[in-house]
């Protein structure tokens, strides 16, 4: 079916032309016209003409629903027979100039409006870019990782942190099914459940394991759902955010682990204090040597119990930076002739020889005095009181990548390789080092946290059983 506005247009081409060649007709076969009069009627029959091309050619790009009115009163004319006698007829064609000019200057505002909608529309898709890259932008600049879906399984925007989780490369401008980019099962049983789901239950928090073992990594997923318009009518989409939560289960856990043992070793000294103290409330001590005996226990474990405390309490104040780094430049070696004195006496107790190789040059380090000598003499203690009658414990110190190396060797009892990565863990005691001797598995976390933490060093150690332990300790170096 032949559109309206064509036929209009093809009317008004065939009006204005014919009544141009009307006139145009006439002029020539009437001899007695006047010049000025030719003249007038050749002008109003080109301009017909023309007027009517133009017409017939704008008329066909304007909407139908805009020209109704026009096409009306146009073919109401052409019904009486106005514009067939336009040439005769002055008044006629005076109307039907009238009605031209008047459709003419619809189609002027036409046009201009028509060029109006379109620079608005051009601003607001500019506006959208800009809007778009904004968010784009935004998503980039955030640390977790964030995935789009879209209400078909596309995958439309994600950033560098969801492609470094997943493993792939997101490309602009084209849509994969998610299913193609992310394969991890559970986790697209997690978006799959959200798009069903989503207009029931907009907002969903899930805790989501990737891999297993110790390189498993624990995420916490916030999906939320996009909505086709203000009535949330359809689920147009899914949005995911990815936040690495394993350094905070990690820290729970060892919040857990540590206080589970310091109740247990608490409840030691405690249970022996209590049992002593209510033997000689009770009268059982057989006289005063024994109730002194019980008196001695009773003391010692107490001793005991305020040395943990105390022990616990210096470790949370490093922890906690409650105590400062007073750092200056300091001497190593005058420093390990200060740890060497103070162990001679537990050395001597055991007959264990004590050899102090140190280094003529004094090698500088940057640090706090008092937090390095009690690192340093916890562990050349332990080397004591780990190390059988009559053993050896060698210190030494000596310059080696750009370090102080502080190195304490033993021929001790020993660590076993499984136990190795856990001795720098609070309260944790190898099976073997509980055999030898008593201690609350505190020192050695205090040893790493002051050379690692504090002064920037290193701690390591290398072990084997029933041949000793060398533990070395890495401190920069001053120039």
């Amino acid at each position: 079916m032949i559109e309206l506005r064509r036929v209009l247009a093809v009317i008004l081409l065939f009006i204005g032309v014919g009544a141009g060649l009307h006139l145009l007709l006439d002029t020539v076969r009437d001899a007695g016209q006047g010049a000025a009069d030719k003249a007038l009627t050749l002008g109003t029959g080109t301009a017909l003409a023309v007027l009517g091309a133009i017409g017939g050619f704008l008329i066909a790009r304007v909407p139908k629903e805009r020209i109704r009115n026009v096409a009306d009163h146009l073919d109401s004319l052409v019904r009486r027979g106005t514009v067939g006698m336009a040439v005769s007829d002055a008044d006629a064609l005076g109307r039907l100039g009238h009605a031209i000019n008047r459709y003419l200057r619809f189609v002027k505002d036409e046009v201009e409006q028509s060029h109006i909608a379109v620079k608005e529309r051009q601003i607001q898709v500019k506006v959208l870019e800009a809007e778009k890259r904004h968010v784009e932008a935004v998503i980039h600049a955030i640390s977790d990782g964030v995935l789009v879906m879209d209400a078909f399984g596309d995958l439309v925007l994600t950033n560098e942190a969801a492609e470094a989780i997943f493993g792939f490369e997101f490309e602009p401008g084209r849509r994969k099914p998610v299913e193609e980019t992310v394969t991890d099962e559970r986790f697209l049983a997690l978006l799959r459940e959200m798009q069903d789901q989503g207009s029931l239950v907009p907002h969903h928090t899930a805790e989501w394991v990737q891999g297993e073992g110790d390189r498993a990594r624990t995420y916490r997923v916030i999906l939320n759902t996009v909505f086709e318009g203000a009535r949330r009518e359809r689920v147009t989409g899914v949005v995911a955010v990815l936040h690495d939560v394993t350094r905070e289960k990690e820290i729970a856990r060892t919040k857990t682990d540590f206080a589970s043992s310091v109740s247990h070793e608490l409840k030691a000294p405690l249970s022996s204090i209590r049992a002593y103290a209510e033997m000689l409330a009770d009268g059982e001590a057989s006289g005063p040597e024994e109730s002194r005996e019980f008196l001695n226990v009773i003391l010692a474990e107490t001793q005991r119990l305020s040395r943990l405390i105390e022990k616990i309490l210096n470790l949370s104040r490093l922890e906690s930076g409650l105590i400062p780094a007073k750092k200056t430049d300091l001497a190593v070696t005058e420093l390990l002739g200060d740890v060497s004195e103070v162990v001679s006496p537990q050395a001597d107790e055991k007959r264990i020889r004590l050899e102090a190789d140190l280094a003529p040059v004094f090698f500088r380090v940057h640090g706090d005095r008092d937090m390095l000598y009690q690192a340093i003499l916890n562990v050349v203690s332990n080397a004591i009181k780990y190390t059988p009658e009559q053993g050896r414990v060698a210190i030494s110190t000596y310059l080696a990548d750009g370090s102080v190396v502080v190195e304490v060797a033993d021929t001790g009892v020993g660590i076993p390789p499984e136990d190795l990565d856990r001795v720098f863990e609070k309260f944790y005691r190898s099976s073997r080092a509980a055999q030898g001797a008593g201690g609350t598995g505190l020192g050695l976390p205090l040893v790493k946290h002051v050379v690692e933490t504090i002064h920037g060093g290193r701690v390591l150690v290398e072990s084997q059983v029933d041949q000793g332990s060398v533990f070395r300790l890495y401190l920069p170096v001053v120039r």
